[in-house]
This record gives C-alpha cells, structure tokens and sequence, in this order.
C-alpha cells in the first residue's frame, strides 16, 4: 500500500466562513459540492451521508473532527480497498470572506493509486472550487 495526500486548489470565497463552515457541518449539504455526474443516490442522516460514485462503488462518510471555522475533517466507511480522509480548509477570519481548500489523504494499492491520482485531485479540485462558490451571505 502507499499513503497518498492530494491537496486542492486553494480558492477565494464568495461567503463568510462561517457560513461556509456551518453548511458544510450539515450533512445535507455535503452533496452539493460533489461533482454531479460522477455522484448518484446521495443520501444523508445528521450523522453521515452516503452516495455511489458512478461505475466505483457505494461510499459512506462520516464527520471525525471539527475546529468551528478552522477545519471540518471527514472519513469514509465501508470501502474495503480504499479508506481515505477528506479535510475542507477554512482560512481566514471566520466573520469574512477568505479562502477553502480540500485536502484527501488515503492509502492505495501503488498501481492503483497511479491510476486514481489524476481523477482524485480533479475531485479535490471540484469540490474546493463548489464550496469557494456558494453565496451564503445573501
């Protein structure tokens, strides 16, 4: 196996972070920064979200930690071949508009792994530039 971490784009948001930190913290909206054809049968509970990633596998998430307007770090479950982490980045003064990025860390068979670099880092990458686009302020 070979521990891997792919760090997003880092981009400038169109909201406080602190808004951008309490919609992330709601499972309900997780969804809404998946690319939307790569993802299908999203579901949610206050405690975890579950979707397929088309042609892969069904996943579940669930939040491991959390730093109020710093950080929000999930993990997944149920993946027998591939358990990663996922950290969405909040930077800045909380009140203010300032900057997110995506952060995946995991652990994959190498050849694997040289195969899902590019897809992967395209995800954190849509995922970083979803969220920095969300106008919650309004």
């Amino acid at each position: 196996m070979s521990a891997f971490t792919i760090i997003s784009v880092t981009n400038s948001t169109q909201s406080s972070l602190k808004s951008l930190y309490e919609y992330l913290s709601n499972f309900e909206n997780f969804g809404h920064i998946l690319p939307d054809d790569k993802v299908e049968n999203f579901q949610f509970t206050e405690t975890e979200c579950s979707f397929n990633i088309k042609g892969i596998t069904p996943m579940k998430i669930k939040k491991v930690e959390a730093k109020p307007y710093e950080f929000i770090l999930f993990s997944s479950e149920g993946l027998a071949k591939f358990n990663f982490s996922l950290k969405a980045f909040f930077i800045g003064e909380a009140s203010q508009k300032g900057e997110c990025k995506i952060e995946l860390m995991g652990d994959l068979n190498p050849f694997i792994k040289a195969m899902a670099e590019k897809p992967l880092t395209a995800l954190t990458n849509s995922m970083s530039l979803k969220l920095s686009q969300l106008k919650l302020d309004q």
